[in-house]
């Protein structure tokens, strides 16, 4: 995943958060909507988001800002998925 597609979705969590960040709207009653709705979420396709997922979208963005908002880097990337594997099977 390139930094143009994590932007995108990062605007996109951005997006789904915003209205209770600028206390639009009551969070319960809110996320229980949203909840309910498929969403077009860049690169994983159509997804419902659960109101648990959101409410961590919005921890993460009072805590850290919109960095927090993007998907993390695999923390084995650049390496052979099939080496990995074959480290678990051997282990």
């Amino acid at each position: 995943m390139n930094e143009k597609t994590r932007e995108e979705i990062a605007l996109f969590r951005y997006g789904m958060i915003a209205p209770l960040l600028n206390g639009q709207v009551k969070p319960k009653d809110y996320l229980e909507e949203m909840e309910g709705k498929i969403h077009n979420v860049p690169y994983y396709g159509e997804r419902k988001v659960a109101a648990k997922t959101m409410q961590e979208w919005h921890l993460h963005y009072r805590r850290n800002g919109f960095d927090a908002l993007k998907p993390k880097r695999r923390s084995d990337r650049g390496d052979a998925r099939s080496y990995h594997q074959m480290i678990r099977i051997t282990s």
